[in-house]
């Protein structure tokens, strides 16, 4: 009896051996396992993987050959690289890094690797030390810029309020996203006879303060793409809005919240942009070294009309003739 149990035993233990080496090897060849890792929840960065995952489907491509492991930092560095760390050591095909410091964290686990990397909603892929160019990124990274046409934005400024002088940013002491965007903005705004008024925070309960002295200073406030910033987009509006002051920024994922006016970026179609790439990657042998950094192909204008009349002040005629009014 023993004998025969001790048998039974040592078949089922090399049944089941059999079919745990065999089956990554079957799931390697059949099925391309992509690993999400978003630096945290928000309207913007998740239209990003929705953008992707939507239009790998409207590629053809069957759903049944790609398993997602979906992973959320929660704005945590270290949630960050644990996570791209678990992804490498998983062997994943390829890792979908939404925002700068989930692709830092993604690019640092797999260095001496060769699974590759496409990064989206990062500003300035050079400085922030992903790629070595955008024409030529080098290594196993590539992606998409959110890099929002600056221009545009102080103009959409000017054309509502001609008399504003001064513009009040805040952005993240933490990220280097953020720095970039005020920076870039600081030198552009002499030419739309604009002054910046910028305030550097570290995290969301230093915001409120910091909007209570903004609002006090400034004609306007630009809502930048830095991660703290936009997650925060309620408490900046709410302040501003109740000090009369308006609210422009260069993505829509907070219009309902109470922005005025957006002429910017569409983060569904960042991630429709960023589904050519990752299909080259995994399904046509493309070699993401060379493979160009892109940015935002077009922006689109969307006004608040509730929060124009709200504050007061009066829609141009001509941004109306190209503009998606939200009642």
């Amino acid at each position: 009896m023993k004998k025969g149990i001790k048998t039974i035993i040592l078949g089922l233990w090399m049944i089941l051996l059999l079919v745990a080496c065999a089956s990554p090897s079957e799931k390697k060849d059949d099925i391309k396992v992509i690993g999400v890792l978003q630096w945290v929840t928000h309207p913007a960065l998740d239209a990003t993987l929705t953008g992707l995952q939507d239009e790998l489907s409207r590629q053809g491509i069957d759903s049944s050959k790609i398993e997602w492991l979906i992973k959320n930092a929660d704005g945590q560095a270290a949630n960050a690289d644990l996570i791209a760390k678990q992804f490498v050591s998983d062997g994943v095909d390829l890792i979908y890094a939404i925002a700068t410091p989930a692709a830092q964290a993604a690019v640092n686990a797999t260095l001496n690797t060769d699974i590759p990397v496409v990064f989206n909603a990062v500003t300035d892929a050079v400085v922030a030390g992903l790629v070595e160019s955008n024409e030529l990124p080098g290594g196993n990274v590539t992606g998409v810029s959110d890099a929002a046409p600056l221009a545009l934005q102080l103009q959409l400024i000017k054309d509502f309020l001609p008399n504003a002088q001064k513009i009040g940013m805040l952005y993240n002491l933490g990220e280097v996203n953020g720095k970039i965007q005020v920076e870039q903005v600081q030198a552009l705004s002499s030419e739309f006879g604009l002054e910046v008024v910028s305030i550097g925070v570290t995290n969301n309960d230093e915001i409120s303060s910091a909007m209570t002295q903004l609002v006090s200073e400034v004609d306007a406030i630009y809502n930048i793409t830095d991660n703290l910033i936009v997650t925060a987009t309620s408490i900046i509006v709410d302040k501003a809005n109740s000090a009369k002051i308006p609210v422009f920024a260069a993505e829509n994922g907070g219009m309902s919240l109470g922005l005025l006016a957006v002429d910017g970026l569409s983060y569904e179609k960042l991630g429709i942009q960023a589904a050519s790439i990752v299909s080259d990657i995994l399904f046509n042998q493309k070699n993401p070294s060379e493979i160009t950094v892109s940015g935002a192909k077009d922006t689109t204008l969307e006004i608040n009309v509730k929060v124009a009349e709200l504050l007061g002040i009066s829609i141009p005629e001509t941004l109306k003739e190209r503009a998606t009014l939200i009642e």
